[in-house]
């Protein structure tokens, strides 16, 4: 991911993949066992740079108690990016990650944000690199894999189709001898297997410095949902498709 420590003003300053942090805190003397106050998020946000536009749907998840005297830092990633139809204004997805004073992760939260376009022009086609999971992303990837030397031989023998779930998109690709046949959000019969991550973990794969698939599945930060045996079978499959949708990612990239 890129850390961005500068203010973004309109939508056409935000990119997918861009991380900043902030601190706030500490927290009052009585300490804190829910959700991080919306305060500590205000400031965390300014201090990132990332504090723009109006929020209309938010989440958060507790996972450890905030004790008295933490001070709380942010991470805040940016997840995703789409204009609404209009053109004038569009929606920023960012993933909020909170640890305390000793480095334990306290807090994830997702926020929806409304946000104002500095001019209304249609640019997916040069944001599509970043439009992780979405159909058009898929497409782009799909005309990618088909001149993949690596992808094509280690499906050149395979009749299936692979899932990639990224939070609330799924893209699916049905391959048929090492051809994608086709690539959309849902297949007739359904994946052979899908794989299966949140946002953050699947953007910082697909913007970071290298490929490590591997070692992040083997952490669990990405598991399987179907025929077991079949995804490890393509490994080498995947570990080409993921290097593709980062070139496509690092090519993509406009802010």
């Amino acid at each position: 991911m890129t850390t961005t420590p500068t203010t973004a003003t309109y939508l056409e300053d935000v990119e997918v993949g861009e991380c900043a942090t902030g601190t706030a805190g500490p927290v009052g003397p009585t300490g804190h066992t829910g959700p991080v106050h919306g305060a500590h998020v205000a400031v965390a946000f300014a201090a990132s740079g990332l504090a723009i536009g109006e929020d209309v749907e938010s989440s958060w998840r507790h996972l450890a108690p905030v004790q008295a005297g933490s001070e709380l830092t942010f991470e805040v990633t940016v997840t995703g990016w789409r204009r609404t139809p209009e053109l004038g204004q569009g929606v920023v997805v960012r993933h909020v990650r909170v640890t305390d004073s000793d480095g334990a992760l306290v807090q994830v939260g997702r926020t929806t944000t409304l946000v104002p376009a500095r001019s209304a022009v249609d640019d997916g086609a040069e944001r599509v690199g970043r439009a992780f999971g979405t159909r058009p992303w898929a497409t782009a990837l799909a005309e990618r894999l088909d001149g993949d030397t690596v992808f094509t031989t280690e499906t050149s023998t395979w009749d299936g189709t692979i899932g990639i779930a990224f939070g609330d998109h799924e893209a699916q690709f049905r391959i048929y001898r090492g051809k994608v046949l086709e690539a959309v959000s849902r297949t007739l019969s359904g994946p052979t297997f899908t794989v299966v991550a949140d946002e953050h973990d699947w953007v910082d794969l697909l913007t970071g410095p290298v490929n490590d698939f591997s070692r992040r599945a083997m952490l669990d930060q990405f598991h399987v949902r179907g025929n077991a045996y079949e995804y490890l079978r393509l490994t080498a499959a995947l570990v080409a498709l993921v290097d593709q949708a980062r070139e496509m990612a690092h090519a993509g990239r406009t802010a």
